[in-house]
């Protein structure tokens, strides 16, 4: 990734330290998306990555009962 800027954000834990990055390849299963906006947040939470919306809006989401299917757009 590269390093973008620094900055602040409100998270459910109060204001964090941030940088905004742009993540060069992030791939899930067999969806590549290349360029994709990001954030690290500085600290501890959330503990786990999470996928936002700078990433999902590039897909096509169907939910099925209990299954949600992803698939590429562009």
């Amino acid at each position: 990734y590269t390093l973008a800027e620094k900055g602040l954000t409100t998270t459910a834990n109060g204001q964090v330290l941030t940088y905004k990055v742009k993540i060069d390849t992030v791939r899930v299963g067999d969806i590549t998306l290349h360029g994709v906006d990001g954030a690290v947040l500085e600290g501890p939470n959330p503990p786990i990555v999470l996928l936002g919306m700078s990433f999902l809006n590039r897909l096509e989401m169907r939910r099925d009962g209990d299954s949600m299917t992803l698939t590429k757009r562009y």
